[in-house]
């Protein structure tokens, strides 16, 4: 069984780690998959995704240490949208990544006790969406 869907997620702030864990459970809920695994693709390369613990201090320390590793102050050659726009594709690129994945067990998706599915936006609030394709039985 294969089901291919989509989930928009609206950010207020950037950088903001937005948690999609239950949008996505929903996706694998309609698609019927009981043995599988969803992948989650970005269709935005100023959006990452990832699989974290959901407290919030991790986030913030994810972020403290990507604003000394990418500050604002540097000279960027991608400057068009600023400085911001160059380091929230830089940190999709090098930090984070487009996309992730977890296996479907159950039903379920079978993280770990404290992983979390993440929407992270790097630039700017706005309207996002993440591709979810649901392969299983």
């Amino acid at each position: 069984m294969f089901s291919m869907r989509q989930v928009t997620v609206s950010t207020t702030e950037a950088p903001q780690f937005v948690d999609i864990t239950d949008a996505i459970q929903r996706e694998v809920d309609a698609s019927d998959v009981r043995e599988g695994v969803a992948l989650l693709r970005s269709r935005h390369t100023t959006a990452a995704l990832t699989c974290t613990e959901g407290d919030p201090s991790i986030h913030e320390d994810c972020l403290e240490l990507l604003r000394e590793q990418l500050p604002l102050s540097r000279r960027y050659r991608h400057s068009d949208e600023g400085a911001e726009n160059a380091v929230a594709h830089l940190a999709g690129m090098m930090v984070f990544g487009e996309s992730t994945w977890a296996p479907i067990r159950g039903g379920r998706l079978d993280l770990g006790t404290w992983q979390r599915l993440f929407l992270v936006e790097l630039f700017e609030p706005r309207t996002r969406t993440v591709d979810v394709a649901i392969l299983g039985e």
